[in-house]
C-alpha cells in the first residue's frame, strides 16, 4: 500500500463503507488532503489517528464548566495510577462543553445551566441539546453562587440590584458559562438592562480570575462560587444554590472506563480533598438523575 490511500483503500483498511469515510472527512474527524479533486489519506497520519482513538478509550476526557473542586478531584483521580487511566479537563463553559460533547470531543460534560422558564437546573436545557441522542445525567454536587466583594464589603453591596450603581465596577464571566446565564437571568428579574451595568462587557474565563480581579482592585464585584472566596481572601454574599451535574452520552455510559470513573464520585472521597469545602453540598453526589 502506498503512503497515500484513496477513499476506497481507507474504507477497506478501517473496515467501513466509503460513505462513512466521506462523513468522517466532512466532520474533519480523519486526517486527509485534497489533491487534484480527490481526497487522499496519508498512511502515517491515519495510523497515528488510530493510536489516538485507542488512547481515547483509556483516558477520561471531561469538558464543560469551570470548578475548583472538580479540578482537584480529577487531579487526584489521575495520581492514583499515572501509568494507567488519566483524567483530562477542559473548562470551556457549560454550553461550550455541551457543543464539544455533541462533536465527540469529550466523554462527559459538567454543567450548571439555569432554565428561566422552569426555574430548574440542567435537565430542561439538556432536552433541547439532546433531543434525539440518549444521555445520562449524574449529580456531582451542589454549589452556592453569589456576589464576590472585597473583605469588609466597603461599598455595602447587598444584592444583584447593586450592579447597576454608577460607582460599581463589575467583572463578568464569558458567554456560554452557567454563571453568565445566571447573571443575565437575575438582571432580567430585577429589570436591569445590561447596558446599565458598568463592566458587563468585561469578561474572564474562570471563578478564580473573577476573584482575583476583585482582590487586586480591578473590579468591585463579581459573581462566582463561594468556595473561591476561601482561596482568595474576599467576602461572599449568597444568591442561590445551583446543581452541578455530569452529562454522559448514552453510547458511552456502559463503558468500563466510564463506570469505573463514576464509581469514584462519592462524598467520602470528595471530603478528603480539603479540610473544609464551604459552598459545596454532596446530598445527591453520584446519583443518576436522568437516563434517556
Amino acid at each position: 500500500m502506498s503512503d497515500l490511500m484513496t477513499t476506497r483503500e481507507l474504507a477497506e483498511f478501517l473496515r467501513l463503507n466509503e460513505k462513512k469515510v466521506y462523513q468522517l472527512v466532512r466532520e474533519g474527524a480523519v486526517p486527509h488532503v485534497r489533491v487534484g479533486g480527490k481526497w487522499l489519506f496519508p498512511r502515517s497520519h491515519i495510523l497515528r489517528w488510530i493510536d489516538e482513538r485507542v488512547q481515547y478509550e483509556q483516558d477520561v476526557h471531561i469538558v464543560g464548566s469551570d470548578d475548583v473542586l472538580l479540578a482537584r478531584f480529577l487531579s487526584s483521580y489521575s495520581r492514583r495510577d499515572p501509568s494507567g487511566t488519566l483524567a483530562f479537563y477542559s473548562p470551556i463553559g457549560s454550553t461550550g462543553g455541551l457543543e464539544a460533547l455533541l462533536k465527540k470531543k469529550g466523554q462527559a460534560c459538567c454543567v450548571h445551566l439555569f432554565d428561566s422558564e422552569t426555574g430548574e437546573y440542567n435537565l430542561p436545557v439538556l432536552t433541547r441539546y439532546f433531543s434525539d441522542i440518549p444521555y445520562v445525567v449524574v449529580n456531582l454536587w451542589y454549589r452556592t453562587q453569589g456576589l464576590i466583594v472585597k473583605r469588609g464589603n466597603p461599598l455595602g453591596v447587598k444584592g444583584i440590584g447593586d450592579l447597576a450603581r454608577k460607582d460599581m465596577r463589575f467583572i463578568n464571566r464569558n458567554e456560554g458559562t452557567g454563571t453568565r446565564v445566571l447573571v443575565e437571568h437575575l438582571l432580567r428579574s430585577e429589570r436591569i438592562d445590561r447596558d446599565d451595568v458598568r463592566g458587563f462587557a468585561h469578561t474572564v474565563d474562570s471563578h478564580l480570575e473573577s476573584a482575583l480581579k476583585v482582590f487586586f482592585d480591578e473590579a468591585d464585584v463579581a459573581v462566582g462560587i463561594e468556595y473561591i472566596t476561601h482561596l482568595v481572601p474576599l467576602d461572599f454574599i449568597p444568591l442561590q444554590e445551583e446543581r452541578f451535574d455530569l452529562v454522559i452520552p448514552g453510547e458511552l455510559w456502559q463503558m468500563r472506563l466510564i463506570q469505573q470513573f463514576i464509581n469514584t464520585i462519592e462524598p467520602a472521597h470528595l471530603t478528603t480533598l480539603s479540610d473544609s469545602l464551604p459552598g459545596y453540598q454532596f446530598r445527591d453526589t453520584g446519583r443518576v438523575l436522568f437516563q434517556s
